[in-house]
Formats: structure tokens, C-alpha cells, sequence
């Protein structure tokens, strides 16, 4: 009775411990429902100055469960980029590596909606994972550029821990003047693969994307250390670039940008061992019957004999008597 006197308030606090730990995961899956539409709104603006006539294009990238497992679709199962292990602010992290594939290989998006007067676009989409891409617009001598961004539909309300199926996401916007302006931007390539740089190519091609088209293709290499400038280029052109014939089962790719330069990062990943296999049992051999039998052969003869012999003698000292 005493012991369970002990053991009943640990087990009420550990207990509330993992309500207040884990209610969303809980809440969350048993209230999620793969086949109902999700209503996901644009709400695109600047500084109070809401934006019409933007267009935004949106990729499926991946299919969702209830208990946040992702798997990419066919079309973005091939890029080297690991989206499984991440929450809202890494899968973000990957938007722009992304955006770079996508319109480098003309990837068809699932959907194209234009904002309203209000800079409002509403569309119904299933869940999943999805990317979001807004193209440059031009509105009272300004250009406008927002971000590339990842969203899960739906998603977890933080306070309850419950599925959302009404999502509104407002884009990331920078404003600049409409006036043509030259600037330089930068690649810069990182190798994240200590104890493994042997492995690495020997160089590497990178495409440099103006408002999605090709603009030109460099190589990187020790040459160059890793690194290339492009001069005088518009400033009011959406620059991004992409990396060319990486193996993904080598090397998983992130693409950042600070400022003017690019970040190209490359992580190697190492190749999976295999389980270890059981000992293989060794088969006893067989007994060698042939080999066994003919010492009892001969045991039970010369028992024979013996029992015969007995028997004569034993008769012969009844006939002396």
C-alpha cells in the first residue's frame, strides 16, 4: 500500500508531462484526413500596399501523413535534397535550392493563381508539402519580389495541437525602384565532407537563372577555388542558379543566399552499412552407420557362443552326477 502511495504521484507527472509534451501529435492525428480540401489563401502585400495582379505558381512536392511523415512525389524524388527529417523553418531553408531545379528543368506547376485587387488568391489543394513561387511584379514604377517558400497542407495549430484546413500564408516581399541598376552577384562553393575529400568531382557546373531562363553556365573547381563573380548584371531581374549533375546518393545540395552571393552547399553523405548477417550454422554430419554396426555383430556372436557353451558344460556336470 505504501509503495503505491510512492508510485501513484510519479505516475500523474510523468503523466501531464507527456500531455504537455506531446498533445499535438496526439490531437493532431487522430483529426487529420488525407482526402479533405484544405483552403489555402495567398495574402500578398508590402507594407500595408496590397499587391494585385501577382502571380504565384505552386509545385507539389511531397505527400503528408497524420503523423508529419513526408514522401516525395516522383518529380522531386530526384533532386539531392533530404526535405524527411525537418519542420517548417528547414523545409524554408531549402525553398530557394528548389525554386533553382524547378526552373532550370521546367517543371510544370500544379497550379498558377493571380492575386485579386486585394492581393488576395484562394485555391483548394490536397494535403501535402508545397512549394510556392512568385514571379517579379512591376506595380507604380516599383518592383516587387517575394521569397520562395514551403508550406504544409494542412497544418498544426501550435495552441491546440489540431489540423488546419483553413492556411493563409503572406509571402516575404522586397520593393525596389524600377530603375535599371547593374550589380554583381557571387557563387560560392562549401564542401561539408571531412575525411571524404577525395571523393569529391573535380569540378562542378552551375547555371545562373535570370526570371527562370538560362542565362550562363560556369564550372567550378580548385582552379578558381571554388568560387566565380558575374558583373553588370540587372538588378531588377530575379537571379538564381542551380547545380548541375550531382550524384544524391552521394551528396545532399543547399542553396542560400546572403546579399549578393550565393552559397552552394554541398554535404557528402556516407555510404549506409549493411546489417550484419547471422553465423551460418554448420551442418553436423551424419552418423556413419555402416562404420557402427559390425562390433555389435560380432559382440552378439561370440555372446551366443558363450550362452551355448554354458549351457553344454552345465549339462555334462548333471550327467557326472
Amino acid at each position: 500500500m505504501n509503495k503505491t502511495k510512492k508510485i501513484l504521484p510519479l505516475f500523474l507527472m510523468c503523466l501531464i508531462l507527456s500531455l504537455i509534451i506531446f498533445p499535438s501529435k496526439i490531437l493532431a492525428s487522430s483529426e487529420f484526413d488525407a482526402n479533405k480540401d484544405v483552403e489555402f489563401t495567398i495574402d500578398y502585400q508590402n507594407e500595408g500596399k496590397r499587391l494585385s495582379n501577382a502571380e504565384f505558381d505552386i509545385y507539389k512536392v511531397a505527400d503528408v501523413d497524420k503523423d508529419l511523415n513526408i514522401k516525395l512525389t516522383e518529380e522531386f524524388s530526384k533532386y539531392p535534397v533530404d526535405l524527411t527529417k525537418l519542420n517548417q523553418d528547414g523545409w524554408n531553408d531549402y525553398a530557394l535550392t528548389l525554386k533553382g531545379y524547378v526552373q532550370s528543368d521546367g517543371v510544370k506547376p500544379l497550379q498558377t493563381g493571380i492575386t485579386d485587387a486585394k492581393g488576395i488568391y484562394k485555391t483548394k489543394l490536397k494535403a501535402g508539402l508545397y512549394l510556392v513561387i512568385g514571379k517579379n511584379l512591376t506595380l507604380d514604377n516599383y518592383i516587387y519580389e517575394s521569397s520562395p517558400f514551403l508550406v504544409l497542407l494542412p497544418n498544426v495549430e501550435k495552441e491546440t495541437g489540431t489540423w488546419n484546413y483553413d492556411v493563409i500564408s503572406k509571402p516575404k516581399t522586397t520593393r525596389n525602384e524600377k530603375i535599371i541598376k547593374e550589380v554583381s552577384k557571387k557563387v560560392i562553393k562549401i564542401w561539408k565532407d571531412k575525411g571524404f575529400e577525395n571523393l569529391r568531382p573535380k569540378e562542378i557546373e552551375i547555371e545562373l537563372l535570370g526570371n527562370g531562363k538560362l542565362r550562363e553556365t560556369i564550372v567550378l573547381s580548385e582552379k578558381n577555388n571554388w568560387q566565380h563573380t558575374w558583373h553588370k548584371l540587372d538588378e531588377s531581374v530575379n537571379w538564381t542558379l542551380v547545380e548541375k549533375g550531382v550524384d544524391k546518393g552521394k551528396y545532399k545540395v543547399s542553396i542560400s543566399e546572403e546579399g549578393d552571393t550565393f552559397i552552394v552547399e554541398n554535404t557528402y553523405i556516407p555510404p549506409k552499412r549493411p546489417p550484419k548477417e547471422p553465423p551460418k550454422k554448420t551442418k553436423e554430419p551424419l552418423p556413419q552407420t555402416g562404420q557402427l554396426w559390425w562390433p555389435v555383430y560380432t559382440l552378439v556372436g561370440l555372446g551366443s557362443v558363450m550362452i551355448v557353451l554354458g549351457f553344454i558344460q552345465n549339462r555334462r556336470k548333471k550327467d557326472d552326477v
